[in-house]
């Protein structure tokens, strides 16, 4: 009679290594998924540009881009037209700023010139808030905006757009901080 082969062990190392790949290719292709679900972001589809309905304040809009800043007043049309590019499209009115206007402050005008603080003058804080819609191109010049108007009394609320992002307009409540 011939004699067994003994047993080595090496069939259990062989199982143990292949569950050990298998959990590993399951957790590259978790964080793979995540990785790409992640890379999706929530696009804003409309600014409501009203005020909270306990605030008995109205409302000033102050858009920030490329190292300026201009008001934008729904019910003055011409200045609308002056500053903004318009488009009206399924019941949505895009705004995307022209920087061409003669309304637009520019940092150096906020800063040094004292632009804003004329432009705060004509609208007290008593009477009204500031919702500041900042493009990715202008924060510093935002920042100048907010810290010189909460000086002055002025509660903000923020709303933030990549560059050559279009601003959809609607009224609704919105909240100051």
């Amino acid at each position: 009679m011939a004699k067994k082969a003994k047993y080595k062990g090496d069939d259990g190392m062989d199982a143990f290594l292949d569950v050990l790949f298998n959990v590993i290719g399951i957790l590259v292709l978790i964080v793979a998924f995540a990785a790409l679900q992640s890379l999706e972001t929530n696009v804003v589809r409309e600014a409501y540009l009203g005020v909270k309905a306990s605030d008995k304040k109205k409302l000033i809009t102050i858009i920030c881009a490329k190292r300026s800043c201009v008001e934008l007043d729904q019910k003055d049309h011409v200045k609308m037209a002056e500053n903004f590019h318009i488009t009206i499209k399924n019941k949505f009115r895009s705004v995307k700023p022209k920087l061409s206007g003669k309304d637009w402050m520019s940092y150096v005008d906020i800063a040094n010139k004292g632009a804003l603080n004329e432009f705060f003058e004509k609208k007290s804080a008593t009477l009204y808030n500031v919702s500041l819609l900042i493009y990715e191109d202008s924060f510093n010049t935002a920042g100048v905006v907010e810290v010189r108007g909460r000086k002055k009394g002025y509660k903000f609320r923020h709303l933030f757009f990549t560059k050559d992002e279009p601003i959809s307009i609607g009224m609704s409540t919105t909240y100051v901080n």
